[in-house]
């Protein structure tokens, strides 16, 4: 099976199961990604060969994959966006590991706000009044409360961990911090992921 043929019986299955999500390759969005990849190279093949026509039908084909590969990522952060308030993380069947890294940040971003909605939000021990509160402890506050954003990048590049190097790819979906987000968003390496009502 071709590509767009297997996103789109992906796609079809996908939007049948309202509340349970597609089984899919652990690997899926990478594999994806590096198919697509493999059709640009053909496409840009067929043009130094001055195949025009060729490189015009294979450009429609990568839009409509592409296409197909947005919906299905959509459809499944509708559905962990919707777990990330009803289920708990072992009720949940089929996650990718980008699925299950958006789960639990989604689900720890409701938590937060439940509790400062619900005016349970943590409290100091009774040794440490607000005024005395070192910088450092205050920074850490800061940064549990920082907005974060769905983005997709646009151009390929590679950021630096303490574990090593991790290589984002044209079209690979993450959740980053929004200041992170508006660096990279100036340079037009990211977009955000606005999800369609």
């Amino acid at each position: 099976m071709d590509l767009l043929n297997e996103l789109e019986e992906i796609k079809r299955r996908e939007m049948g199961k309202k509340k349970e999500l597609e089984k899919l390759k652990s690997n899926f969005y990478s594999d994806v990604i590096k198919k697509i990849e493999e059709l640009h190279s053909q496409a840009r093949m067929l043009v130094e060969k001055m195949d025009i026509e060729g490189a015009g039908r294979l450009m429609n084909k990568i839009k409509r994959i592409q296409n197909s590969f947005e919906t299905i990522i959509s459809l499944r952060i509708r559905k962990i966006l919707l777990f990330s308030i009803w289920k708990e993380e072992r009720e949940i069947k089929n996650l990718t590991p980008e699925e299950k890294l958006l789960y639990l940040e989604v689900k720890d971003a409701v938590e937060r706000h439940k509790n400062r909605v619900m005016g349970r939000e943590e409290e100091l021990p009774v040794k440490e009044k607000p005024s005395q509160v070192s910088p450092k402890k205050e920074e850490k506050a800061e940064k549990k409360e920082e907005r974060y954003v769905l983005a997709r990048v646009k151009i390929p590049f590679t950021v630096a961990l303490p574990e090593g190097e991790l290589e984002l790819r044209k079209e690979d979906v993450l959740h980053i911090p929004e200041k992170i987000f508006r660096i990279l968003g100036k340079k037009d390496i990211v977009e955000e992921v606005r999800l369609k009502d």
